[in-house]
């Protein structure tokens, strides 16, 4: 055939994946796992409720510093309760690595246009750029920081009440088709936190709203919503641990009033 040959790949190396460009490689790989955990929403106490999302912020600083791997999807439904096993006193899992990275991966600047994450969780900032600019930019650990905060809303807002309350139609708007809409209905929540949020907490879940509190200030400062990045991940990490933990130890010595039952009807059935 006349002519000159054109190139229908681009290969990375003699022994690395061929890549289209800005597209990396996917495989679909089945992870058969025990112990078999529970969601999130059928935490039995307050107390189990906080101590699974604490323990999955640890377990996901620890792939972070340890393994230099970032979740990037963090989600209600990607964390899951275990039972403790012998001197393993974890109760929190992470699971779904679909979107994760390593932080050594030069090619994973090649996904930057593509928005990925559960939007109801997703972080503002991520949001901002998407809605600006139609793409998104690289995930940070700071934004899966922030996705764990907004885990921990959802569970204070929804997890006593039924799909058709108003309290749980209200963070539909965190998750419409329309990108902008969802950002706008996120920051008017942050930036009106006792208003929007605080204030319709359901009953059970009505002494973490100081812990409420705390979380977002550490996440994006006392007046009006920060949204970088800070280069020294350590601090951000050290007070939502710490701050789950002072409470999880205030419930605890809480020894003289009645144990912190979530209804026993969730808003997704165990």
């Amino acid at each position: 055939m006349a002519g000159k040959n054109k190139s229908i790949s681009k290969g990375s190396g003699p022994r690395k994946p061929t890549l289209q460009p800005f597209k990396r490689d996917r495989h679909l790989i089945r992870v058969v796992v025990t112990p078999r955990g529970r969601p999130l929403h059928c935490s039995r106490t307050i107390l189990e409720f906080l101590i699974v999302i604490r323990d999955s912020i640890v377990a996901h600083r620890r792939l972070y510093f340890e393994k230099d791997i970032l979740h990037c999807d963090i989600s209600e439904g990607n964390i899951v309760l275990v039972r403790p096993d012998g001197d393993n006193s974890i109760q929190g899992m992470l699971i779904d690595l679909d979107h994760a990275v390593s932080l050594n991966d030069d090619r994973k600047k090649d996904d930057n246009s593509l928005l990925t994450g559960t939007m109801k969780f997703m972080a503002l900032e991520r949001l901002s750029y998407a809605a600006t600019y139609g793409s998104t930019i690289q995930c940070t650990y700071r934004h899966d920081l922030e996705s764990f905060f907004y885990v921990f809303l959802v569970g204070c807002i929804e997890y006593e009440r039924k799909n058709s309350s108003k309290e749980v139609i209200k963070l539909q708007m965190w998750c419409s088709n329309n990108i902008i809409n969802n950002y706008n209905g996120k920051v008017t929540c942050i930036t009106l936190f006792r208003k929007e949020i605080l204030d319709i907490f359901s009953k059970r879940f009505s002494d973490l709203k100081d812990l409420a509190i705390k979380l977002r200030n550490i996440l994006f400062g006392e007046a009006i919503p920060e949204l970088g990045t800070p280069d020294d991940p350590n601090p951000m990490y050290d007070g939502m641990i710490m701050a789950f933990s002072n409470t999880i130890e205030q419930i605890r010595g809480k020894i003289n009033l009645p144990q912190f039952e979530l209804a026993a009807q969730f808003v997704y059935p165990c």
